[in-house]
């Protein structure tokens, strides 16, 4: 067992909200964490960037810069600005108690000599852990002797409308919200410690807490031994689906409808279109008419298949430079799947996706954005079918391992040679990733050529 560290970071603290073998862990064992995954910190520096923009709505503030671990230094940084009554202040440090936390944003009144707290949050609305968070935030900042006026949680505005930058954020007032949660505080704190100061590791099953609010980085090795009869069957509404699952589980074994397979199957029509985007979704809208977070997508990948026994025709697009990728693509998109500007004579048949909705929702907000091309994109829509219900529905192979998600279906139903994992680029924010280096202005020629 570890000695406790003299302070420990709200964030950390927070792991203990969420589950204590959690934070007892990330204390005693941290050699059995699992490493920031790229995908992991492309999303932290998302966050980031989120809190930087928003500090520009606050001009002329002291950045506290001391390096994350140099707690200590940034404290007697804060210390100092503050004797000063410094009017505004980015990441100012507090500690009580062990307890380390920094404010986003804090602005002294003069008049009330008070500060005003403003704790920026990279969601489109305010959720339990941001409360949770930012209490635990004001109590450390209360109880090290800040008095505090104003508690704010500031947030992306989900109706902002790119290029309009006035109101990217809302201001929400939870100083009411939080002073009911005050007196919960201490008590939580005094269990953490308590947990933390034990020898032996709190034994805690795996559930939905090592998902929500945040993916846990032990999660490996809490699921090193557990076996399928311990899978979350009750995800899936049907009882009948449930026991399915649990059965092949139990059995190794595959279950196949095949006859309800075919029905449905036969109401697909010839060609079939199978479509899939790759989409940029920043935090902060960058593109005409977008809001924060809102899905655009960079590339498509078509594959026709005229009949059964037919050839593949394959088409494709990928927008390679900072431009909206709509324009170029909407175009190219409907003469490869039937629309203006289509090949001559091309029959149109069944456009199939898997989670058809993530594809028909690009589509529908493409035709919001593209005047000239709504009534193209638009007729595209009815033409979608899914594969994944049928799948949910007649299908279960012990190999899914309770997941209907195509990077369990493909390799389980067709053979290792599909599966995502030996793939550069396996998912949809590694995909990301490269675009944004793509477009990037310092990225050079060559590199370029290797992502594209």
């Amino acid at each position: 067992m570890n000695p406790l560290p003299k302070l420990i970071s709200k964030t950390k603290l927070m792991r203990g909200y969420q589950c204590l073998k959690s934070i007892y862990l990330s204390i005693h064992h941290k050699e059995l964490e699992t490493a920031v995954s790229v995908d992991q910190q492309f999303q932290f520096d998302q966050s980031h960037f989120v809190s930087m923009t928003a500090r520009t709505y606050f001009p002329g503030g002291i950045l506290i810069d001391n390096k994350p671990w140099d707690f200590f230094g940034a404290l007697k940084k804060t210390r100092e600005l503050l004797a000063q009554k410094t009017e505004l202040i980015y990441e100012a440090a507090f500690e009580y108690k062990g307890c380390y936390a920094r404010a986003d944003i804090i602005k002294y009144n003069p008049g009330t000599q008070r500060w005003i707290i403003y704790e920026i949050k990279s969601s489109t609305k305010i959720k339990d852990e941001h409360l949770a968070d930012t209490g635990l935030q004001a109590w450390i900042m209360a109880n090290s002797g800040l008095p505090i006026e104003q508690i704010n949680i500031m947030h992306l505005n989900p109706i902002n409308k790119f290029p309009k930058t006035a109101d990217l954020f809302l201001t929400i007032d939870v100083t009411e919200q939080l002073r009911k949660l005050y007196p919960s505080i201490a008590p939580k704190m005094t269990n953490v410690f308590s947990v933390l100061n034990d020898t032996e590791i709190p034994e805690i099953s795996t559930g939905e807490h090592c998902k929500k609010p945040n993916p846990c980085s032990f999660i490996d090795y809490c699921l090193k031994n557990k076996k399928g009869s311990e899978l979350n069957y009750n995800q899936f509404k049907s009882i009948e689906i449930q026991k399915r699952m649990q059965n092949c589980d139990q059995t190794q074994s595959r279950f196949v409808d095949s006859q309800k397979i075919k029905s449905e199957l036969a109401k697909w029509q010839y060609p079939l279109v199978f479509l899939d985007f790759e989409t940029i979704n920043p935090a902060i809208p960058k593109y005409n008419g977008t809001s924060p977070y809102q899905q655009v997508p960079y590339q498509f990948s078509i594959h026709i298949l005229n009949s059964a026994d037919a050839e593949i025709i394959h088409h494709e697009y990928l927008h390679t430079d900072s431009t909206d990728p709509r324009d170029q693509l909407i175009p190219r998109l409907l003469k490869a799947c039937g629309g203006e500007n289509s090949e001559k004579n091309l029959k149109l048949g069944s456009i199939v996706a898997y989670y058809a909705k993530f594809e028909s929702d690009r589509i529908t907000e493409m035709a919001e954005y593209s005047e000239h091309y709504k009534n193209d994109l638009i007729k595209l829509l009815p033409r979608m079918v899914d594969p994944l219900p049928i799948i949910r529905d007649h299908i279960y192979d012990h190999q899914f391992k309770g997941s209907f998600s195509l990077k369990s279906v493909a390799p389980a139903l067709l053979g290792e040679e599909y599966t995502y994992n030996n793939l550069t680029i396996n998912n949809g924010l590694a995909s990301q990733r490269a675009f944004v280096e793509m477009i990037d202005l310092n990225t050079t020629a060559d590199r370029k050529l290797e992502l594209i």
